[in-house]
């Protein structure tokens, strides 16, 4: 069985969470090259970004988060003086993929003393250290660097619903607002728009942002062909606004008149 080592002032996805509850931040990416591990791949991070302080022959590393595949063992330690301490009660958690190959660690920011951003370098080995067997990245020594990323939600804000009429058009629009700014979202973002009478689909015939001026927000404006038969049917509408990985949606109704 493959073993892998951590060495992690904060586990990769720790920063994902933020005061608002289960809120993700956007993934980032980290890219070592393909074919120079051997048999085994793994990860080392220096929270407070000082090499000169946690363990010296570690990165300056100020948390150890070992995973042993074969003794199926999960522990966060910290470095304490000169040597790793357990840290008992943690939220540390791993995950393995079925086929071996992915790991998902994760850890709250309240057990690695809240950071917003650290240094990590990865080795990993499947239980020797001998040359073949083990991998790490930098390649070369050093670190990768990661930034905590902006945690927001959107929600719905102010929507119109405009009147639909039989054989012409019906508009309908909605605002959408970012958590963090109280913002509304415009060109940076996305708009979907989705129509139906019954089993039919509405065409789309103008999807865009719409800013009134005066310092109002933009809105995400929808509109839609409407049959001309028969006339008084119930129109179904939705709008969703996306941005930076999150999106807020708006359902609207009408009746052709």
């Amino acid at each position: 069985m493959r073993t892998l080592i951590v060495l992690a002032a904060v586990a990769l996805s720790a920063v994902a969470a933020s005061s608002a509850g289960a809120v993700n931040a956007p993934p980032v990416t980290f890219t070592d090259p393909a074919g120079d591990s051997g048999s085994a791949p793994a990860v080392f991070i220096d929270s407070d970004k000082n090499g000169a302080t946690g363990d010296p022959k570690g990165l300056g590393a100020d948390y150890l988060f070992v995973d042993d595949f074969s003794a199926h063992e999960l522990g966060l330690y910290s470095w304490q003086s000169n040597d790793w301490q357990s840290a008992p009660g943690s939220t540390a958690g791993v995950v393995v993929a079925a086929d071996g190959k992915t790991v998902t660690m994760t850890v709250n920011k309240s057990d690695l003393g809240n950071v917003d951003g650290f240094n990590f370098a990865v080795v990993s080995s499947d239980g020797s250290f001998d040359s073949g067997h083990t991998d790490s990245a930098l390649n070369g020594g050093g670190a990768f660097t990661y930034s905590a990323q902006t945690v927001f939600t959107l929600v719905p804000g102010v929507s119109h619903n405009g009147a639909a009429t039989a054989g012409g058009t019906w508009t309908v629009s909605m605002t959408a607002v970012r958590s963090d700014t109280k913002a509304t979202v415009g060109g940076e973002g996305t708009i979907a728009c989705s129509g139906s009478e019954g089993s039919k689909k509405l065409a789309v015939v103008l999807r865009t942002f719409v800013s009134p001026g005066g310092g109002h927000g933009a809105s995400a404006v929808c509109t839609f062909r409407v049959p001309k038969k028969p006339r008084h049917a119930l129109l179904r509408a939705t709008v969703t606004v996306s941005a930076l990985g999150r999106s807020a949606s708006t359902a609207f109704t009408a009746t052709a008149r």
